[in-house]
Parts: structure tokens; C-alpha cells; sequence
């Protein structure tokens, strides 16, 4: 017989583990009651010691629903976002003699 091992994941420590799923699955239809929800929830998220891996996991895996890693479905998009924007680098441009708003144009 083979020996079978559980190899540990992230949600093996998560606090929420022993939390109602549908804490963190909020349905308000008025904004307050739903931002309570979103509260209650985050609330767990902040004392969880897996909450970066939990919000790493729902950024990576698109996951449209719920409260992961202490946000919400919107402020997980935000940061999707925000992390695939572009950086631009802007180089200094010297200009000489009226070459001000070609500069301006090309940046």
C-alpha cells in the first residue's frame, strides 16, 4: 500500500476555513447592508495569516465573486488594472531653439 501525503496549500491555514462561506460571499440590495457584509468579512481577512496568498490566488485565477485576500470582486479588477497598465518612462527632452511644442507632441 502506498502512503498517501497531504502536501499543505495556502488554504490549509486560512482563518476563514472555519467561517460560513457565505460571510464571504456578500448579497445586500441596499448599499449599507452590503458594505456591512463586505466589513464583516474583510474583518476575518485582516487577522488571517494566508491573506496575501488568498488575494494572489484570486488576482491569478480571475475570481469574479466573493471577498478574497480582504477585497472585494471591484477592488480586485482595480488592481488587475492596475498592475496590466503600462509604465511609461519619460525621458528629459531638451530643446532648442522653439522646439518646445514638437518636444510636447512627441510625449
Amino acid at each position: 500500500m502506498s502512503k498517501t501525503t497531504h502536501e499543505e496549500h495556502w488554504t490549509d491555514h486560512a482563518i476563514c476555513r472555519g467561517a460560513d462561506p457565505d460571510l464571504f460571499f456578500p448579497i445586500g440590495y441596499a448599499a449599507e447592508v452590503l458594505q456591512e457584509q463586505q466589513r464583516a468579512a474583510k474583518a476575518i481577512c485582516a487577522n488571517c495569516p494566508v491573506s496575501a496568498a488568498c488575494l494572489t490566488w484570486a488576482l491569478r485565477v480571475g475570481e469574479p465573486d466573493g471577498i478574497w485576500g480582504g477585497t472585494t470582486p471591484e477592488e480586485r479588477r482595480h488592481l488587475r488594472r492596475a498592475a496590466e497598465a503600462p509604465i511609461r518612462h519619460r525621458l528629459p527632452v531638451i530643446a532648442v531653439r522653439g522646439d518646445v511644442e514638437e518636444a510636447e507632441q512627441a510625449a
